[in-house]
């Protein structure tokens, strides 16, 4: 008894000396709409770490450091980092049309240029949610759903993972190399990235996060059903197919600051300069290379980058110079991590 009440006394010290951004994640966990893993960085130091939930809800298997996340459209970044080391090397450039690599494509594609992939204005079509319903190769999928809905040049700004799936087939055909391989060889090796790859159904993958939807966002509650995501996350590829940790997400952003993966000039061109004059309201910033550039919702300039397939939902927010990082993984889409992660980012100062 006497121990049970010395814990009851520190509670309200153990609480103070949580950082606010844990006190913030662990109310929103409470509220149903956090489970997954988040860190944040300042001036190359962390200063909040937090898991929280379940990475398999069927034997309550919680969430950890190790927890391994398929990171959705967080993926696009790093297929902007293979294409611009690919330029780097002189095997392409970003202004090459498409066809040049794919003579292959319908007629009305031979306009489109891999920049207009990478920064979503080629005016190609999105695909139907059945192409994530049996597994596909890359070169299946862009046999299959490669079509033009505006003419390239005249088209805006339409996100989609047709570009991007597009892209890695490109990436494929200049390499001689599987998607998985190139992101193995040009990144996760160098940077050392012990949980980070490509998912693939057929292969058990240790550590990876279950999923789970019920499309609420940060409306429900912790009593709302969660159903089991299906999608075959493989066919997503260089758009949307690589699972990673929170960890080693800051090894990226670290390797971005230190020049380890593009060069100086290579990240002051393309990954951190806008390369289409709109700022893009959907996707809060204008497109850069890999990222957007917002400098009008919160107080100080930053790159966003999200993803969110079904449970799976990603968010990385950091400084143009990689200095302070917020990296946000979750295997459900109950919180809206847009909210959550302007909270966490204006709790860090």
């Amino acid at each position: 008894m006497r121990y049970f009440l010395l814990i009851l006394l520190s509670l309200p010290q153990l609480l103070k000396a949580q950082h606010p951004i844990e006190r913030l994640l662990v109310a929103e966990a409470n509220a149903g709409h956090f489970s997954g893993a988040a860190l944040v960085i300042h001036d190359g130091k962390v200063v909040a770490r937090i898991n929280r939930g379940y990475a398999n809800r069927q034997f309550s298997v919680p969430v950890s450091d190790s927890t391994r996340f398929p990171v959705a459209s967080l993926t696009k970044t790093f297929t902007a980092v293979l294409a611009l080391q690919l330029q780097q090397q002189g095997r392409l450039k970003l202004t090459d049309k498409v066809t040049a690599y794919l003579p292959e494509l319908p007629p009305d594609c031979r306009d489109i240029t891999l920049l207009a992939l990478l920064t979503h204005y080629s005016g190609l079509r999105s695909e139907p949610v059945s192409a994530y319903a049996m597994p596909v190769s890359t070169a299946e999928f862009v046999r299959k759903y490669v079509a033009v809905d505006e003419k390239p040049g005249s088209a805006g700004f339409h996100y989609n993972n047709v570009d991007y799936i597009l892209l890695t087939r490109v990436l494929e055909v200049v390499t001689g190399k599987s998607y998985a391989r190139l992101l193995q060889e040009a990144i996760i090796q160098p940077l050392k990235l012990k949980n980070t790859g490509v998912v693939q159904e057929a292969h058990v993958i240790r550590n990876l996060a279950y999923g789970y939807h019920n499309y609420s966002f940060g409306v429900g509650t912790p009593n709302d059903t969660l159903y089991n995501d299906t999608r075959y996350l493989s066919n997503y590829a260089g758009a949307g197919a690589i699972y990673s940790t929170v960890d080693d997400l800051r090894m990226l952003v670290e390797a971005l600051r230190t020049n380890r993966l593009l060069r100086p000039q290579v990240t002051a061109q393309f990954l951190i300069k806008p390369q289409q004059p709109a700022f893009i309201e959907y996707t809060r910033g204008y497109p850069t290379v890999g990222f957007y550039l917002n400098n009008k919702s919160l107080k100080q300039t930053m790159l966003e980058r999200r993803g969110s397939i079904d449970g799976f939902n990603s968010l990385l927010l950091t400084t143009p110079d990689f200095t302070t990082t917020v990296i946000i993984l979750t295997n459900t889409d109950t919180g809206d991590l847009e909210k959550t992660g302007d909270a966490v980012w204006n709790k860090i100062h």
